[in-house]
């Protein structure tokens, strides 16, 4: 009887520290944001406005409008140049079936045409209509991106990916080989974004012919 109470005694104690103890998701993530630093990624906790909510995400039975958002990380790649007037833009994964209105702008991909962002999204795509070296950047990097990414953003500072980084990798029993993997990712996804980034700095940096 006396074991019983010392085992139940110690199990109370030691089963808080397990729980807390990181899984694999978790050293996947720590590992991951850690790479994106190393490679000179900023990062913050960002929320979308969802594209595709439903009646009861949209109002409660109160009648209360509500604003359903999608959690996501915003991975930043810092430009290293100011620019003149940039485009402001925050490209959208388009949900298969969008019960929001949206303007397509890539095959899958495009803006709300309403909301807090409706006007910069509207004068960035006029700015890139008229550059269609940039416009044909943007184009194929959206068709490369991986199903986890969200968003794609432009703007004078940044040029940024929204993403749902858990989803990037599939789980896999080999936890060193995913965390590879997805290291491997962030290196395409930084090259990619560099590529934008001389671009804008092409079109809309001090130095540039075309301050946009």
């Amino acid at each position: 009887m006396v074991w019983l109470i010392i085992i139940a005694a110690l199990a109370l104690a030691i089963g808080p520290i397990f729980y807390l103890l990181p899984n694999a998701q978790d050293r996947f993530l720590a590992g991951l944001r850690q790479h994106a630093r190393q490679l000179g990624f900023s990062m913050q906790l960002y929320s979308l406005d969802k594209l595709d909510p439903t009646a009861e995400e949209r109002v409660m039975a109160s009648g209360r409008q509500l604003n359903p958002v999608v959690e996501c990380m915003c991975y930043q790649w810092m430009l290293r140049e100011p620019l003149n007037a940039p485009p402001d833009l925050l490209l959208r994964r388009l949900p298969d079936a969008a019960t929001v209105s949206v303007q397509e702008v890539f095959s899958g991909w495009g803006v709300p045409k309403l909301g807090e962002r409706h006007i910069a999204d509207k004068t960035a795509l006029e700015q890139i209509g008229h550059n269609q070296n940039l416009r044909n950047i943007l184009f194929e990097c959206v068709q490369n991106l991986p199903d986890a990414v969200l968003a794609l953003g432009l703007d004078a500072r940044s040029v940024s990916i929204y993403w749902r980084e858990a989803a990037a990798i599939p789980r896999a029993a080999d936890e060193k080989e995913r965390l590879n993997d997805g290291k491997s990712l962030l290196e395409e996804l930084r090259n990619r974004l560099q590529t934008i980034a001389l671009t804008l700095v092409e079109a809309y940096g001090r130095n540039s012919d075309n301050p946009g």
